[in-house]
């Protein structure tokens, strides 16, 4: 474990218990395909918000000791200056976090000048605005390595099987996709929870080992 920990408490109740379930959820789906954390990993989280999921990103895909970088992107001010007060520095000395505002659906806005060995999306939201989230996938897919993976979580079904069809449809790899047996539902809507399911993906043209649909 890296030990990365925020420097602030989450904004709201329940949400460390959530992440807690999150950094597990990560872990067994990387023993799941057959992946160990890398040795200074890249790492872009694409419309990241508040960016409460950053620790568990980093323990779950980097060897302890070892650091990397990562950035997290979006389009909200007031998210992103929280995020940077919770996380700048929290991977030191070995590693860097960064936040930007910036928007993931324009190619231009992105760090084109590096590939990315895990690049997360959380609880995308596909049918409010499928042309951005396209935009969004197109240029994610663009952005990893050869041997890097996409991470999506969703809260409702419906959305996530959309979102996948959308990256299958632009050539994405899929290597997992399955139910989160311990997501904590929520009641503001029928049938949505938290990181409800989780889906790997990698660059189009990848090999695809297996589809596993249960996590027990």
């Amino acid at each position: 474990m890296t030990n990365v920990r925020a420097a602030m408490e989450f904004s709201f109740p329940g949400i460390s218990l959530d992440i807690a379930r999150l950094r597990n959820l990560l872990k067994n789906a990387m023993l799941l395909i057959g992946q160990a954390p890398r040795m200074s990993p890249c790492i872009l989280n694409l419309a990241c918000g508040r960016a409460d999921e950053t620790g568990a990103l980093i323990d779950a895909w980097s060897v302890a000791g070892h650091g990397g970088e990562y950035l997290g992107l979006d389009l909200r001010h007031a998210e992103i200056c929280e995020a940077r007060r919770r996380w700048c520095g929290a991977w030191r000395p070995h590693g860097i976090v960064e936040f930007r505002v910036d928007d993931a659906s324009l190619p231009h806005r992105l760090p084109g000048d590096r590939r990315h060995d895990f690049i997360f999306i959380r609880h995308q939201n596909y049918w409010d605005a499928p042309s951005t989230w396209d935009g969004i996938y197109r240029n994610a897919l663009s952005l990893l390595k050869p041997d890097g993976f996409l991470f999506f979580t969703s809260y409702f079904d419906r959305e996530h099987e959309l979102a996948l069809a959308a990256l299958k449809s632009l050539g994405a790899s899929l290597w997992l996709d399955i139910p989160h047996t311990a997501s904590r539902m929520l009641t503001d809507a029928p049938g949505k929870s938290v990181d409800k399911r989780l889906a790997i993906l990698g660059p189009p043209e990848g090999h695809i080992p297996f589809r596993i649909e249960s996590l027990r």
